[in-house]
């Protein structure tokens, strides 16, 4: 089972209760899903230094949670994510070439470590979006769209490379967010958005 994410960053919303707003063109539909706290541990590899791959292993309230990068960039990301422990250490061990388990953090050590209460909204049945405010005072959102599903193989072409349907159906995805975002401008600030972990690293002092 494959499970991908898109995401599309923004500084923040233009007004505090977006399911309230009267923009123009207002969205199909938008469904408050209220607000919930994330405790973020994340965690990398002094040898392998995964953070540098765009590997982001995390426990999130409790969870572990990987996040590899298969396109985009820090702003405009594709992500492919495990969910499982099993998942991760297999993964894992492809990379450092020993299986370890979740009981001893898989062989990783803490690099961030922080709270963030989250808003989302699902609009048009399908974008969600989030305002995230964290516990160091950074602000900021994300529409995001998830694919899960299982690939067979491309048909009429041959094509076995489940690499490139990876990246096909984000490419797909990635452009109806921006086609979304497009649409209601109105919803959206402008400027450039700052992720939250570059942003903890600023404010701890680290690069």
């Amino acid at each position: 089972m494959l499970l991908l994410e898109v995401e599309r960053k923004f500084p923040s919303l233009t007004t505090k209760a977006l399911h309230l707003a009267t923009g123009n063109p207002p969205f199909q539909s938008i469904h408050h899903l209220g607000t919930k706290t994330l405790h973020d541990i994340y965690f990398d590899s002094p040898t392998h230094h995964l953070s540098n791959q765009g590997i982001w292993i995390r426990k999130r309230n409790n969870t572990w949670q990987a996040k590899i990068r298969r396109g985009g960039n820090y702003t405009n990301s594709q992500f492919e994510e495990l969910s499982t422990p099993a998942e991760i250490s297999s993964y894992l061990a492809t990379i450092t070439g020993v299986k370890r388990t979740e009981g001893g953090n898989f062989g990783l050590v803490p690099m961030a470590d922080f709270v963030t209460v989250r808003e989302s909204w699902v609009a048009n049945t399908e974008f969600t979006i989030v305002q995230d405010e964290t516990d160091f005072g950074h602000t900021v959102g994300e529409v995001e769209m998830e694919w899960r599903g299982e690939f067979h193989g491309f048909r009429g072409n041959g094509d076995g490379d489940g690499e490139g349907f990876r990246r096909l159906k984000m490419k797909e995805m990635d452009g109806r967010i921006e086609e979304f975002m497009d649409t209601y401008g109105w919803a959206f600030s402008g400027g450039s958005a700052k992720g939250k972990l570059t942003a903890y690293f600023e404010k701890m002092g680290r690069k």
